[in-house]
């Protein structure tokens, strides 16, 4: 078996998070946290269509872009195991120029040092062409996942509902 660090056709990145496991997983599966993060950049929003974080349980996000693109992936989870592990196939749809080829996503969730590191593997890209932008794409979104923690994270748990300052958390 390959190494995604270091093979062409995949790619790892890790990042730790001041924030518990638990925590950093629900904003993994749960549709109103995913929504507040889960873009490669500032400038991207992201819409979650289905979620549904089980085996075999399907998801669709719908992708929306500057230049007025919209580009929906789907998927299907293989593994879910709360505040651990999630693994899970990625495929874009038109318009995107990959769409079409399945690719392979691995999340673990590391808890260390008072916070969670979490793992990404990517796999199974067609071409290095198809790898970069993914490659850039998860280092912006686990920044952006960064940003919403520290935004919406002191000890206590993000409400999904709700938007903004730390007013919006529950305890």
């Amino acid at each position: 078996m390959s190494d995604p660090a270091t093979d062409a056709f995949g790619l790892s990145c890790s990042r730790w998070f001041d924030a518990p496991a638990t925590l950093v997983f629900r904003a993994f599966t749960e549709p109103a946290l995913l929504e507040r993060w889960f873009c490669p950049s500032p400038d991207v929003g992201v819409r979650v269509v289905v979620c549904e974080p089980r085996p075999k349980g399907r998801y669709r996000f719908v992708f929306s872009f500057p230049d007025g693109r919209t580009v929906p992936v789907v998927g299907e989870y293989h593994t879910v195991i709360p505040a651990t592990r999630l693994a899970f196939t990625w495929t874009w749809e038109p318009p995107d120029p990959w769409a079409g080829t399945e690719t392979f996503v691995t999340v673990d969730f590391v808890e260390r040092n008072g916070g969670t590191e979490v793992h990404i593997r990517h796999e199974r890209f067609a071409t290095i062409e198809m790898k970069a932008p993914h490659d850039g794409g998860w280092r912006g979104t686990l920044q952006a996942l960064e940003e919403e923690l520290r935004r919406h994270h002191d000890g206590r748990e993000l409400d999904p509902g709700r938007r903004g300052n730390v007013d919006d958390l529950t305890t």
